[in-house]
């Protein structure tokens, strides 16, 4: 009986195994072409033989919102003249003022008092302790006390801590004033190294050419 039983177990081995080997799938090529839809042109071109955006046009739009200008003269009359000149020159352009603040400084004072007689009386105080000091007169600052105008921040600062030091509530204010002056807007947008330009600026040393807000 013990044959049977191994007989039974070979033939169960054979069958298994042709079982196994009818099961497997076979692997799927895989293929290194490209799709048809993926094909690369066959035509290169070289980067340097591609169009290009013109080398000044980041620089020109930069200066899109900007217009050239000419000055500044401090009449119109002197403005118009040089304006004359210039298209003599082949630059035309037209005058236009042009309002600037200048002479920025700190202001050390007292702020403004109920009434005059009250000014008058710390206005007093004050030159009798020796400070340099002066009542404003009309504005929005009258009856306030000037006690200085500095170029520089530190001092003007200076002066306000000594001031308060004192018993006095000074303060430092930034002030300027508006000057009017007259420039020449010109047409040419880059009228930078035009020789009717060079000419008019080598005569005319006092003015420069710059660029301001389109208006």
């Amino acid at each position: 009986m013990r044959w049977i039983f191994y007989s039974l177990f070979v033939v169960n081995l054979v069958y298994l195994g042709v079982q196994l080997t009818k099961t497997v799938t076979r692997q799927p090529q895989i293929s290194l072409r490209a799709p048809s839809s993926m094909a690369f042109d066959d035509s290169l071109v070289l980067l340097s033989e591609s169009p290009q955006p013109p080398r000044g046009g980041a620089r020109a739009a930069a200066r899109g919102t900007l217009c050239p200008v000419i000055g500044p003269w401090e009449s119109m009359e002197a403005a118009r003249a040089g304006a004359v000149q210039l298209k003599a020159s082949g630059v035309a352009g037209m005058v236009r003022s042009l309002t600037v603040e200048k002479d920025r400084l700190s202001w050390v004072y007292l702020p403004p008092y109920a009434d005059r007689d009250r000014a008058l009386s710390v206005l007093h105080e004050l030159q009798d302790r020796g400070v340099d000091s002066f009542i404003v007169k009309e504005g929005d600052d009258a009856n306030a006390i000037s006690l200085g105008y500095f170029s520089s921040e530190e001092s003007a600062e200076g002066l306000r801590v000594k001031m308060r030091n004192a018993g006095y509530p000074a303060f430092v204010r930034e002030t300027s004033r508006p000057v009017t002056e007259y420039w020449v807007y010109l047409s040419d947008p880059e009228p930078e190294g035009k020789e009717g330009v060079v000419v008019f600026l080598q005569a005319n040393q006092s003015l420069k050419l710059d660029r301001v807000a389109c208006q």
